[in-house]
């Protein structure tokens, strides 16, 4: 489910993104961890949905949970504050079948620095 996170990365600064992977096959049952499938990315985007600092489809080695590391120019600015999206794709095996569509998205807010230009 895309999350708008509330904390705020700082332009320029370091960021991470913890991306945990639940399974849930009915809305009152408990969830279960797992594992992506090989082949699991990642994609930085800003409003518009253009790929920033290069940042699409790299690759994610998979796990139960994993950190995506923005730094530097993943959180550069060229004005006021700005909302970027970092979107997690993949497949994964489950209760539910097997190589079902993992996606989801994740947005947060770059701070501006007065003292950078």
């Amino acid at each position: 489910m895309p999350t708008q996170l509330d904390e705020r990365a700082i332009e320029g600064g370091t960021y991470g993104i913890l991306v945990e992977f639940w399974e849930r096959t009915t809305p009152t049952a408990d969830p279960t961890s797992f594992t992506p499938n090989a082949g699991l990315v990642w994609s930085l985007r800003d409003k518009h949905g253009t790929p920033v600092n290069g940042k699409e489809d790299q690759p994610i080695t998979s796990g139960t949970s994993i950190i995506i590391v923005l730094t530097g120019n993943d959180l550069a600015l060229s004005g006021g504050p700005t909302r970027r999206y970092v979107t997690v794709e993949g497949t994964y095996n489950g209760v539910l079948g097997n190589n079902l569509p993992l996606v989801d998205e994740v947005s947060f807010q770059i701070a501006n620095l007065v003292g950078k230009p």
